[in-house]
């Protein structure tokens, strides 16, 4: 297969995938609620999410990535650091495991962490090599400096509590924090969405670019890489252009 037909089917995928597991979005007026909107722990969500992401790995695998994976790799890469433990909050299933095996050339240590058990059951039913638990990104059971590079795993836009999740994030690495396909937009202010994923109500957020890099500041996290990850535009409902980044960050404290 040619890489403009590989090129094709990987968009192919990506619509596909948008089309049918993300819809009825609808602009929320203030932060939700904690406990709203929990449609990620369900089971059905589990088996969803990762029966759609297995067609995308097979594509990685004959030589397509998608976008997103390869800025995963990339900002692994950037750090630079000799058999690296990561720590990725919000693995769901696991695939992003997979991704680095993949195009990840150095030696590497991997734990996954995810709210769901659902998710984590499929994971550890899927790979055997790594260590999967269930826990909360914004407050774990590991101690500090528990790795070399903690990746928030598209998980950030579904935190209410986003800035507990990114202060867990800096306490939990030694040095590198990627968050990882964080959809922003560069005028309207931070936005928070409902929307239906894979048939379950789930929240979104948006973060304006500017709010987002100023948070990281202040958490003591300096950005060293930005990254263009998957295209994510929701233009039709926020009537501006949105996109996603993913960003390679280091402590500055």
């Amino acid at each position: 297969m040619s890489r403009v037909q590989n090129a094709i089917r990987g968009l192919y995928h990506f619509v596909r995938q948008t089309r049918m597991h993300s819809d009825a979005y609808s602009i929320l007026e203030e932060r939700p609620r904690a406990g709203s909107a929990t449609g990620w722990t369900s089971s059905e969500v589990a088996s969803r999410q990762h029966r759609a992401f297995r067609p995308l790995l097979q594509d990685l695998h004959n030589g397509c990535p998608r976008k997103d994976f390869l800025a995963l790799a990339y900002a692994i890469n950037a750090a630079k650091e000799r058999n690296p433990t990561i720590i990725e909050l919000g693995c769901g299933s696991g695939w992003n495991y997979e991704v680095l095996c993949a195009l990840y050339a150095e030696p590497f240590s991997y734990t996954g962490l995810d709210c769901s058990p659902a998710m984590i059951e499929i994971a550890r039913n899927t790979y055997s090599d790594p260590k999967f638990m269930i826990g909360d990104a914004t407050a774990t059971d590991l101690p500090d400096r528990s790795c070399d590079i903690l990746i928030s795993g598209t998980v950030l836009m579904h935190l209410r509590n986003y800035e507990k999740a990114i202060a867990e994030s800096k306490r939990l690495a030694r040095r590198w924090c990627i968050f990882h396909t964080v959809p922003i937009l560069e005028h309207r202010k931070t936005t928070y969405l409902r929307k239906l994923a894979y048939g379950q109500e789930t929240i979104e957020i948006i973060f304006n670019k500017q709010e987002l890099e100023r948070l990281l500041n202040e958490s003591g996290l300096k950005i060293v890489l930005e990254l263009p990850s998957i295209d994510y535009d929701l233009n039709f409902l926020l009537g501006e252009r949105t996109s996603t980044k993913t960003y390679l960050c280091a402590h500055n404290t």
